[in-house]
């Protein structure tokens, strides 16, 4: 899947121009051995204010609210782990190390890196954690500048150019996986480093020539029902330590299993071929329909769920829309795991999937997996459908559809984690109030059902239809663009551009709302409220810019 600004339709396939085996390597050369490897999850430190720590683990004397309010604290980075189950498998003799720094403070993990520094790091790099992927990047420099430095995610792998040339990737980043092939990708790169494959056989792969040049070698995504999904065994201490206690603050009321992980059980969505007919989120990225393979999968659900005690985030972008009752009826993955569970005999006495669905996909779906799934993540979006018609990804049909869709979720004892956005195109600030007021309603009369909601200002981040829209018709918006975007200042104009309302009036909304959350929840209750958080040039992020320059000012 080639990975830029322009939406293009991903290509599902083992192209043969890359090598998509290493696990016969054969005798690696002692002196080009990989001996380590690092991954990386970052902490959002540059993306939160107003008091939203999101794991902060720089921050002191915090309450385990405030801690673990961000909600990738309470589970590990599934393409992380993903890589590191392929490195187990496939070179076994090199050792490895995963870092989520929302849980581990930055001075533990420059000390760890000084003394015994990696020889490769991988980073999962979202927009809100550019920042500090360079910041941990520059630091392995400054004590091993032989270390290799990969960035991926969507963030590196849409601006690859720009991460390769700018002003610190140039100097921190050596490769940049540009597609959804993540351990083929990193496998193949390993494998190089240790002179077992040419450089041009590696797929989804970025990187500087010698003369200067940026090559990507774009590949299709290799297909799910062909790849191994992630051994959560192998990072159970960090499961226990970091992630357990954050589940527990938040989610042990409402679930049996008392832990959560990601599993990439399918992706994209079944909304048509042409990019017109899906829904705006699987339209600007192409995204191809695509699952595993459910006899496979069934064993490692088995162990997650038995042995293991956890939940699963199905970390689809729309997973109840494919039963073979939806659309065209060409997928029967919802009917074949449905089947498989009830088979099982340890996943039939539990039902532990979080799973994605649009309004009319859970009212065709709700019946059908009432076994397996636990959760409807439900992306709401909003509740005026007026506001739905431009650049949400929500294809909602207005309050009526959704209010039968809650009530067939309370029917049929699901759990609710529902999603919205504030600032949509068309907002005016009465639209606001109607908003604040529809949700509390919503969280009031649900409570019972409900264990999360995300409201946020509209996120203008590289794969979203509005950043592509904003940076073709806005002069400021190509300006800003480069490795490190202004997330806040992006949003700010785009709401500023395309409503009657101004951030500060979205941020004020989405205060009261959580204000109002607060309140239902009580003493006792655990109503998790959460939101994106953009950024801005304030004292915190400016002291993280002056860390960022003072190590590079080190590099030789």
């Amino acid at each position: 899947m080639k990975m830029s600004l322009q939406p293009l339709q991903e290509l599902v396939g083992a192209d043969p121009r890359y090598q998509w085996d290493y696990s016969r390597r054969g005798t690696p050369n002692p002196l080009r051995r990989v001996g380590s490897v690092w991954y990386f999850g970052l902490p959002l430190t540059s993306a939160h204010r107003d008091a939203h720590n999101a794991g902060d683990a720089m921050a002191a004397d915090v309450t385990a609210e405030q801690r673990y309010r961000n909600e990738g604290s309470v589970y590990p980075h599934a393409s992380l782990v993903e890589m590191i189950t392929y490195q187990q498998a496939w070179f076994p003799d090199a050792d490895w190390r995963y870092i989520d720094m929302t849980h581990v403070p930055w001075p533990e993990v420059r000390a760890a890196i000084n003394e015994n520094p990696p020889d490769v790091a991988a980073f999962t790099v979202y927009t809100a954690t550019t920042l500090w992927a360079m910041i941990v990047a520059a630091e392995i420099k400054r004590v091993n500048p032989k270390a290799v430095v990969v960035f991926g995610n969507d963030h590196a792998g849409i601006l690859y150019k720009e991460t390769l040339t700018g002003k610190y990737g140039s100097r921190l980043v050596d490769f940049v996986s540009t597609g959804n092939n993540g351990p083929f990708t990193l496998m193949g790169l390993l494998t190089h480093l240790e002179g077992g494959v040419d450089l041009t056989k590696v797929p989804s792969l970025a990187y500087r020539t010698n003369t200067g040049e940026v090559v990507n070698q774009e590949a299709s995504t290799f297909p799910l029902n062909r790849r191994i999904l992630p051994d959560y065994r192998l990072i159970l201490d960090k499961l226990e330590q970091h992630y357990d206690p954050a589940f527990s603050v938040w989610y042990a009321r409402h679930y049996d299993l008392k832990r959560m992980v990601t599993v990439p059980l399918d992706g994209g969505c079944t909304w048509g071929k042409r990019p017109g007919r899906r829904c705006m989120h699987c339209s600007i990225q192409g995204l191809t329909p695509k699952t595993v393979d459910v006899p496979s999968a069934i064993p490692v659900l088995e162990t997650i769920v038995g042995d293991i005690g956890a939940n699963v985030y199905a970390c689809g972008d729309s997973t109840l829309g494919f039963s073979r009752e939806q659309w065209d009826g060409s997928i029967s993955y919802l009917n074949d795991m449905a089947e498989a569970c009830a088979a099982s005999p340890i996943l039939r006495k539990q039902r532990f999937m979080l799973a994605y669905g649009l309004v009319y996909e859970f009212l065709d779906s709700a019946e059908l997996c009432k076994g397996f799934v636990r959760t409807w993540n439900v992306g709401l979006e909003a509740f005026d459908p007026k506001l739905l018609k431009a650049d949400s990804k929500g294809i909602n049909k207005g309050p009526e559809r959704i209010g039968e869709a809650l009530e067939l979720a309370r029917s049929l004892d699901y759990k609710l984690f529902a999603s919205g956005i504030m600032g949509l195109p068309g907002t005016t600030l009465k639209n606001l109030r109607g908003e604040v007021d529809s949700w509390l309603a919503m969280a009031a009369e649900y409570k019972d059902l409900i264990t999360s909601i995300s409201v946020a200002a509209p996120g203008i981040i590289p794969g979203s239809r509005m950043y592509w829209d904003s940076y073709n018709t806005h002069s400021q918006v190509r300006a800003w663009h480069g490795e490190i975007l202004p997330a806040r200042r992006l949003t700010e104009l785009y709401i500023r551009e395309n409503t009657e309302v101004q951030l500060e009036d979205v941020e004020a909304a989405i205060s009261d709302l959580r204000n109002g959350i607060i309140e239902l929840n009580g003493p006792m209750e655990h109503m998790k409220f959460g939101y994106y958080m953009l950024g801005g040039r304030d004292e915190d992020e400016a002291l993280e810019y002056r860390i960022l320059d003072e190590i590079c000012d080190q590099l030789d």
